[in-house]
């Protein structure tokens, strides 16, 4: 099985026609619909975050699980993909949580049919 790097041009590609992959990927992996609602949870990110993936499957990402990422950066990013359908970008960000903050490097990167978005997460 071919190996898939963090921030690869083609995972979206590579996702929409394999999607089972998503769980064998060594970072985190979200998939979110064009309001937040996420989608897929693997299982590297459950490890991450400290969650169990089936049960944050549902939920919005940003009111629900995630609610310190609602600010300029990170939700300021995923609204580009919410309005237009596409979104392809890598930043760092850190996350409050737990009372730690957790250094991370974020790809977002929309599917072809612009219908759902891959966030992929990996500790920095």
């Amino acid at each position: 099985m071919e190996i898939i790097p963090f921030g690869s041009k083609d995972i979206d590609n590579i996702l929409s026609r394999e999607p089972a992959r998503a769980e064998y990927l060594p970072f985190g992996a979200v998939l979110l619909n064009r309001n937040a609602q996420i989608l897929k949870y693997n299982k590297a990110e459950g490890l991450i975050a400290g969650r169990e993936p089936g049960a944050v499957v549902g939920k919005n990402f940003f009111n629900d699980i995630a609610p310190c990422a609602k600010g300029k950066r990170f939700h300021g990013e995923f609204m580009k993909f919410h309005k237009t359908g596409q979104v392809n970008t890598l930043f760092d960000y850190e996350f409050g949580y737990k009372g730690a903050n957790v250094r991370v490097r974020i790809h977002l990167k929309s599917q072809p049919d612009g219908q759902s978005c891959w966030m992929f997460v990996k500790r920095a």
